[in-house]
């Protein structure tokens, strides 16, 4: 396929710009075809996201959550295990898998969130008998993404850590929340010591719309509030998307990470073909070489995440 704006080969049949005019104004006029509108519940006005759709939107309720939930072995297959305490613990995980999202990635790894009405509906009081067992350790949020659902995840964290002090609460999200919502979270995750990991897709807006269907202001502001007050508890990966999310997208995202603290841990992670984005390669290792250099110019806590696509040690 070629791309339809300067009549270059594009990398992937379902993208229709090639990566540099991915980066140009015109690519925000394929974003909105890419994309189509949300569907879920009529609501007036909702601010739980940036989206703050009025109509329709995929925000939850607090009262109970549309998710699955399940138990891993510590050390688990967490994008925060090469740094984070918990991967030091014995016992436990409660991973808590959030349906629905609320930006919409053309490469999702965990694009089965979208099956909103095939979740159950789960009660707060039915995962507080499962963080009642002190085997569990810890409780990491993610998905799609918690922050639709944010009102009951933030709900069922403060009363896990009324009966368990020793829980550490964990959030792995876009992290285009609601201001508020989003730094009551990190607050539960800096009393109880655990980590807020942003998925900083893109730097570029264009090239972010283009590739989620959302702008990205709302992440940068969350995420430089967040590390300005505690700046122990926050983190960052980005996914690398073969020829798209190049080193110069990455250099962007470190320079801005390390304005804030240049210690803040980074990971990089390799890119393994999903959703509308499957006839992409794995994340070529130049690629993944060229965009850790980046990131180490500007950070001291770089890490490479799912090494063993790649077939052999970094």
């Amino acid at each position: 396929m070629k791309c339809l704006l300067c009549d270059r080969k594009t990398p992937s049949r379902f993208l229709p710009l090639c990566p540099a005019c991915s980066k140009k104004e015109e690519a925000r006029e394929f974003a909105r075809r890419l994309h189509p509108p949300v569907s879920g519940r009529r609501v007036e006005k909702c601010k739980l996201c940036s989206n703050e759709c009025s109509g329709v939107a995929l925000c939850g309720k607090p009262e109970y959550g549309k998710i699955s939930y399940y138990e891993d072995p510590l050390p688990t297959n967490c994008c925060n295990a090469w740094f984070c305490n918990g991967s030091r613990l014995s016992g436990t995980n409660l991973a808590v898998f959030y349906y629905g999202c609320n930006f919409d990635c053309l490469f999702c790894q965990n694009w089965t969130h979208k099956f909103i009405e095939e979740a159950e509906r789960v009660e707060i009081d039915e995962l507080l008998r499962v963080v009642e067992n002190d085997r569990v350790k810890c409780i990491c949020h993610f998905g799609g993404s918690p922050e639709p659902q944010l009102p009951f995840a933030i709900r069922f964290s403060r009363k896990a850590l009324e009966a368990r002090e020793d829980l550490m609460i964990c959030w792995e999200w876009n992290g285009a929340g609601n201001a508020i919502l989003a730094m009551k979270a990190a607050e539960l995750s800096y009393r109880s010591n655990g980590t807020v990991k942003f998925d900083l897709k893109a730097w570029n807006p264009n090239l972010h719309l283009l590739l989620t269907g959302r702008d990205n202001e709302r992440v940068r502001r969350n995420f430089e509030r967040i590390a300005e007050r505690f700046p122990d508890i926050v983190s960052a990966t980005t996914l690398l998307v073969p020829y798209y999310i190049d080193e110069n997208e990455v250099a962007e995202i470190a320079r801005f990470i390390a304005d804030l603290d240049e210690n803040i841990p980074y990971s990089l992670l390799v890119f393994h073909p999903d959703y509308k984005l499957s006839d992409l390669p794995i994340t070529p290792l130049e690629q993944v070489k060229k965009c850790y250099n980046a990131a180490r110019a500007h950070l001291n806590n770089v890490n490479i995440g799912n090494l063993n696509l790649l077939g052999h040690s970094f």
